[in-house]
């Protein structure tokens, strides 16, 4: 199974991505400050994770940097409803796979989901 942190300053946000989520066959976990982000993804048990720019305490960009330094091959999906074009551009050239526009729709985030992992792991459910 898919294993997928999301991470997001809105509480309530994060809890309804990863419950839609589950609906889905994805296995998932939340955080919700990029501190947080850094200290679970560096656990090494995600295969992808979605983190927004905008938070407190380290931004997504922030995040991003520190993970992709330690985890050169965790996928990153970056999301964002205030972050403007720059924000989105420097995401993916320090290594993020795509940036999406909040308010993001399931059937993107699972299609987003199956580019980064690998087919066998999507079909462990």
């Amino acid at each position: 199974m898919v294993k997928v942190l999301i991470v997001d300053d809105e509480v309530d946000l994060a809890e309804y991505i990863a419950d839609e989520l589950r609906s889905e066959n994805f296995d998932t976990d939340t955080a919700y400050d990029g501190v947080e982000a850094v200290l679970k993804a560096l656990d090494g048990i995600y295969d992808v994770v979605l983190l927004d720019i905008r938070m407190p305490k380290l931004d997504g960009i922030g995040a991003l940097r520190i993970i992709k330094r330690v985890m050169p091959n965790l996928p990153i999906i970056m999301f964002t409803g205030q972050a403007g074009r720059g924000d989105m551009i420097a995401s993916t050239r320090l290594g993020a796979y795509t940036c999406l526009l909040k308010p993001v729709s399931l059937n993107q985030l699972v299609e987003t989901i199956h580019q980064v992992v690998p087919n066998e792991k999507i079909q462990q459910k």
